[in-house]
Order: C-alpha cells, then sequence, then structure tokens
C-alpha cells in the first residue's frame, strides 16, 4: 500500500520527476511472489489504485545499496536492516519519523520545487544529514524511541484495519513528499472516496 499511494501521490504532484524517482517495496519477513491481501486490494480501491498485480518481495542487499533512501514502516524493519545490512543504515528512517520531521526540513531546506534528478538526489543528502543532525547518535536513534514512529502491519486484520493503515501511511506520505521534492505542484490533496 506504501509503495502504491507514494507512486499515485508522485504521479499526481510531481510528474516531472517520473522518469527519476523510483519506489519499490520489499519485506525484510516477505515470501517471494505473495500477492496482494484482499483487504489490502479492497481499501487501495477506495483510492482508486490497483495493486492486485503486486507480488511481494524480500529485501535485498542489492536493493539497499542501489537505494538513495530506505523508509521502514516500524522499528522492527530499521533493526532488521541493521543487523543484516548495517552499511545501509545511513540511509534508512522510518515513515512517520520522517513525516514528523518534514517542517523542520521545510523550514531549513525551503519548499521550492525539485526540478530534476540531480536535485531530487542532493535534496535527499540532504534530509538526510539532517535527520542525522536531528537525532546525532544514529541517523534513526529516535526511532528507536518512539512508539509513534511505527505503522502496524495489517495482515491478517480486517478491512477497517487495513484503511486506517492506508489512512496512515497516506497522511504520513503527504508530509514526507514536501520533505523530500518541495511543495507539489497541486496543492489540494485527493482523499479516498467515502
Amino acid at each position: 500500500m506504501a509503495e502504491a499511494l507514494f507512486r499515485s501521490k508522485l504521479m499526481r504532484d510531481y510528474p516531472h520527476l517520473l522518469a527519476y524517482v523510483e519506489a519499490y517495496s520489499c519485506g525484510t519477513a516477505a515470501i517471494d511472489g505473495n500477492p496482494a491481501t484482499y483487504s489490502a486490494v479492497q481499501a487501495m480501491d477506495l483510492w482508486e489504485i490497483d495493486i492486485e498485480p503486486h507480488r511481494a518481495s524480500p529485501m535485498t542487499s542489492q536493493q539497499l545499496r542501489d537505494a538513495d533512501l530506505v523508509l521502514a514502516l516500524s522499528r522492527d524493519h530499521l533493526l532488521s536492516i541493521d543487523r543484516a545490512y548495517t552499511e545501509s543504515v545511513p540511509k534508512v528512517t522510518t515513515l512517520k519519523y520522517l513525516a514528523s520531521a518534514a517542517d523542520e526540513i521545510a523550514r531549513r531546506l525551503g519548499e521550492e520545487m525539485v526540478e530534476n534528478e540531480e536535485v531530487a538526489r542532493r535534496r535527499i543528502g540532504e534530509v538526510l544529514q539532517l535527520l542525522d543532525e536531528l537525532a546525532p547518535e544514529e541517523i534513526y536513534s529516535a526511532d528507536l524511541t518512539a512508539r509513534g514512529s511505527d505503522i502496524i502491519d495489517p495482515i491478517g486484520s480486517s478491512l477497517q484495519v487495513y484503511i486506517g493503515v492506508a489512512e496512515e501511511i497516506d497522511a504520513a506520505l503527504d508530509a514526507v513528499m514536501r520533505a523530500l521534492f518541495g511543495r507539489p505542484q497541486r496543492p489540494a490533496n485527493r482523499r479516498r472516496r467515502s
């Protein structure tokens, strides 16, 4: 759901970055090839996003090496990455922690829209550096101490829980996209259908 919502927001608010910015989801305990759950598909239908073709993939060291930024959904994910891929830790944070720092990031880095790949890479590096300054001991130390940094895994839960998780991801992504790419082209946010 996070990947789909990110891509949807990128397409809507930053279409000029589509050729440069990619989002992929992978799991610390994913079973390769598993489809999205029926409840996840139904939840994303409320945002008019089709995730039925999605297939799970486990996290790999190559994906982490290639990524400019890794957004974990929980502190458990951070710890898994730290144990297995320590060299990737400097570019990892939780989605909600980055969202919580978005106002400070915008204040320090400005809200001018990112226009191209070079500026996007530089901005992401500046965001990571700023997060490091905000939590100087470890880039994600604030995540590990803040329960609010976690977004629960809804697997096995009701559709209502999936919808709640999707809403939480959606709200966090609004702030994260602004922190990473500046003010969007379109100020009004699309919300799910009722």
